[in-house]
C-alpha cells in the first residue's frame, strides 16, 4: 500500500518541516482516489512529492504546480521511486492556472494544498478547469488565510462542497 511505502518519507518531512498532509489525511485521499479513479489530476504545491504519490498511486497522469525548484528536484526522485505517472510544472502556481485555463485543459480531480492566500486566487479557475463530475479538494480550509476560499466553494452554484473534519479541514467539492 501506497501509504506504507511513504512512511519513511513521512518521517523525513516532519524531522525536515517540510509541509505535508501526512498519513491520516493521506489515507482518506487515497480513499477518493481509489473510489474516482482519475486519469488526470492536477496538484497545486508539490512540497516534496507525498500528496502527489498519493493521488497518481491508481495510475492516473499527475500535473503538479511547485515554485521551490530544489523541492521540485526531491518531488521528481520521489515520484520516479513510486512509478508516479508525473509532470513537474515549475513557477507562481497562480499565473500557471491561468495559463491551463487559456489551453482549455481539464481535469478529473484537483488537490489544492499552496500558499493559503493564494486559494481563493485560484478558486474560480479551478472549477472551470475540474470536468463535470469532477473534484476538487483543499487542505487546511480551516486556516484563517482559508476562510474566503471556505465560504467561496460552500456557496458557489456548480458545486457540491462538504467539510471534512481532519486536522485542519478538508474541503471536498463535486463539480455539478
Amino acid at each position: 500500500m501506497i501509504l506504507n511505502k511513504l512512511a519513511q518519507l513521512e518521517q523525513e518531512s516532519i524531522h525536515r518541516g517540510i509541509p505535508i498532509i501526512g498519513r491520516e489525511k493521506g489515507a482518506w485521499l487515497l480513499q477518493i482516489i481509489k473510489k474516482f479513479k482519475p486519469k488526470k489530476i492536477l496538484e497545486l504545491g508539490t512540497a516534496n512529492g507525498y500528496s502527489g504519490c498519493i493521488l497518481g498511486s491508481e495510475g492516473g497522469k499527475l500535473t503538479t504546480i511547485e515554485v521551490d525548484e530544489k523541492i521540485a528536484e526531491e518531488a521528481a526522485i520521489n515520484f520516479a521511486k513510486n512509478n508516479i505517472n508525473a509532470e513537474i510544472l515549475l513557477g507562481n502556481g497562480i499565473d500557471i492556472i491561468r495559463d491551463l485555463v487559456k489551453k482549455k485543459l481539464n481535469f478529473d480531480l484537483i488537490f489544492i494544498d499552496f500558499f493559503k492566500k493564494g486559494y481563493i486566487k485560484v478558486g474560480s479557475n479551478c472549477v472551470s478547469l475540474t470536468k463535470t463530475g469532477g473534484v476538487i479538494i483543499a487542505d487546511n480550509i480551516s486556516m484563517e488565510d482559508c476562510r474566503d476560499f471556505a465560504a467561496a466553494v460552500l456557496h458557489n452554484p456548480k458545486l457540491k462542497t462538504e467539510v471534512i473534519n481532519i486536522g485542519d479541514g478538508l474541503s471536498y467539492s463535486i463539480r455539478k
